[in-house]
C-alpha cells in the first residue's frame, strides 16, 4: 500500500498516528505530497486532489481520512480502533468527526492567513475559532471517559488538540477545560504523537 503523505496535514498525521498505533507502518509506503503544490495536487490519486490518500495494493485509492482509517482497521492487523457495532462505535465515530470537523475550521483559518492582510476576514477566522472552542469544550464533557482510551476517537481529538496550539498560539484554551488539557498533556507524550510533529506548510517543500 501507499499513502500520499505530508508532514503539514492534520488530515495525515491522524492516520499515520493511527498506523503507528496498530503496528502496520512499515507495511505502507508514503510518497510525499505538498498540498500548497498545483503539480502534486493534480499527481494524488483522489480525484479531489487531496491528502491523505492511501493507494491499496489492487492500485484502488481510498480517501478521505474517515475511510482511510476505517479501511486500515478492518483490513489490517492490530488493536481496534474502531468498534465494529454498539453504542460505543457511535461515541467513538462521533469523537472523530468533531476532531475533523475542528481540524477542517483550523484549515480555513490558515488558508485565510495566507492571504494579502488587507483581504483577510476577521469575521470568517473568528467563526472557524469558535468551532473549534466548541469542538475542545465537548470533549472536555467527555474527558472522564477518554482515560487510557487509544482509539480512532481519541486519536483524531489529540491531533486537532496540538493542531489547535499550532494555530492559535496565543490562546490558552487550557485554562478553561483542565481536564481535557490533563489527558492530552499525557496522550500527547506517546512514541505515535512525538514523531509525528507537524511541521507549518509554508516551510514545506
Amino acid at each position: 500500500m501507499k499513502l500520499r503523505w505530508s508532514p503539514t496535514s492534520p488530515f495525515v498525521r491522524k492516520v499515520v498516528v493511527l498506523m503507528k498505533e496498530k503496528g502496520i507502518e512499515d507495511l505502507i509506503q508514503k510518497e510525499k505530497s505538498n498540498p500548497l503544490s498545483r503539480e502534486d495536487r493534480a499527481a494524488t490519486p483522489s480525484p479531489l486532489g487531496k491528502i491523505p490518500c492511501l493507494v491499496t495494493d489492487d492500485g484502488e485509492p481510498i480517501f478521505d481520512s474517515p475511510v482511510i482509517v476505517e479501511y486500515l482497521d478492518t483490513e489490517c492487523d492490530g488493536p481496534q480502533m474502531i468498534p465494529p457495532t454498539g453504542p460505543e462505535r457511535w461515541r467513538v465515530l462521533r469523537r472523530q468527526a468533531t476532531a475533523d470537523g475542528m481540524i477542517d475550521s483550523m484549515v480555513t483559518c490558515f488558508v485565510e492567513s495566507l492571504k494579502k492582510p488587507e483581504r483577510q476576514s476577521a469575521g470568517i477566522v473568528a467563526h472557524n475559532k469558535g468551532i473549534v472552542m466548541n469542538g475542545i469544550a465537548a470533549f472536555e464533557q467527555e474527558a472522564d471517559d477518554f482515560a487510557d482510551r487509544v482509539d480512532a476517537g481519541t486519536i483524531a481529538a489529540a491531533v486537532a488538540l496540538s493542531f489547535a496550539d499550532q494555530t492559535f498560539p496565543d490562546d490558552n484554551w487550557r485554562a478553561d477545560n483542565p481536564r481535557i488539557a490533563a489527558w492530552f498533556e499525557t496522550f500527547d507524550q506517546r512514541p505515535s504523537m512525538k514523531e509525528t510533529v507537524l511541521i507549518d506548510a509554508r516551510q514545506f517543500k
